[in-house]
């Protein structure tokens, strides 16, 4: 005899958004990698990232602020 659920609500129902990674990494038995470049609001530099899926359903996520360039203008340093 099965027993019946009711359909989840709310949170519950929830996927995070990554679900068709994480699926792909399981029924695949390989780690599956996802990464760009996101530059988040408000913020003045990039962000590197880079998430990696395993095939037992973990996520490594991995997040890197990307250099702005010189920190000093071109030419001969200042003198301290």
């Amino acid at each position: 005899m099965a027993r019946h659920r009711r359909p989840p609500t709310g949170e519950q129902a929830a996927l995070p958004a990554d679900v068709d990674l994480r699926l792909r990494a399981i029924t695949q038995g390989r780690t599956i990698t996802d990464e760009g470049v996101v530059t988040f609001p408000g913020a003045k530099h990039p962000y590197a990232y880079r998430h990696l899926y395993r095939p037992d359903g973990g996520v490594d996520r991995l997040l890197e602020r990307l250099s702005p360039g010189p920190l000093h203008p071109p030419g001969p340093l200042p003198a301290n």
